[in-house]
């Protein structure tokens, strides 16, 4: 299977006396969900936001589909963010005046294509295909945090990156969330979850932890009907 991100001796140095990130090597998988677990600045963050090209190395090389990041200026890192990364976030970051469909539909004017009924397919396969003219005011937080996988979904990314997805929302609706990422993960997308939520740990395909920007823990997880990845 391709490798789609791949990490060589990855360090982030902030200043002269903080270090996030620290010699870090991985390669992961087209397709697979991988879950990224590890205390409050262990680096995680750090390393999502260089692998969805929001943050650059230290030292060391960043391949992305196939791309050495580091040949990139910045017109073109941009535009390789725009085509290749999805993000979702905690917070949901939704222009507040702007409908459900205007929200995602505003992904695709900055990618230069604007193609609506692709945008409304998006939120009808998150389950919000009924909301989309709806605020964000008049959405419950678990509707707006599906308008904002619609977002990420719209230009068809190589890579959905999701930061703490689940930490604004209540159990039911964080379970909503999980089990669409788990049925985009079946339709062959690649997710990379930040989280802070143990429950969310075996999920997926791969576990990794980080403590003191280093990985302390890279485990293959078995799949609910068996088949170990």
């Amino acid at each position: 299977m391709t490798q789609i991100v791949e990490l060589e001796g990855v360090t982030k140095d902030y200043g002269n006396s903080t270090r996030a990130l620290s010699d870090v090597r991985l390669s992961l998988r087209k397709g697979n969900w991988t879950t990224v677990m590890g205390p409050s600045g262990s680096g995680k963050t750090t390393m999502l936001n260089i692998i969805g090209c929001l943050d650059s190395p230290t030292g060391g090389k960043v391949n992305i589909a196939g791309v050495d990041i580091a040949g990139l200026d910045q017109r073109g890192l941009t535009k390789f963010r725009r085509e290749n990364i999805g993000w979702i976030f905690q917070q949901y970051h939704l222009v507040p005046y702007l409908t459900a469909l205007e929200n995602v539909m505003l992904s695709q004017f900055y990618s230069g294509i604007v193609d609506e009924p692709l945008a409304v397919e998006m939120l009808t396969k998150v389950g919000i295909g009924h909301r989309l003219q709806h605020y964000p005011a008049q959405l419950s937080g678990g509707e707006q945090q599906r308008v904002c996988i619609a977002r990420a979904l719209v230009n068809e990314p190589s890579l959905i990156l999701a930061d703490e997805p689940t930490g604004n929302l209540d159990q039911n609706n964080g379970k909503i969330v999980l089990d669409l990422l788990e049925r985009l993960r079946e339709e062959g997308h690649t997710i990379i979850i930040v989280t802070h939520n143990t429950e969310i740990a075996g999920l997926g395909d791969r576990t990794i932890e980080l403590v003191d920007g280093k990985i302390s823990l890279d485990r293959i997880n078995e799949r609910k009907h068996g088949e170990v990845i």
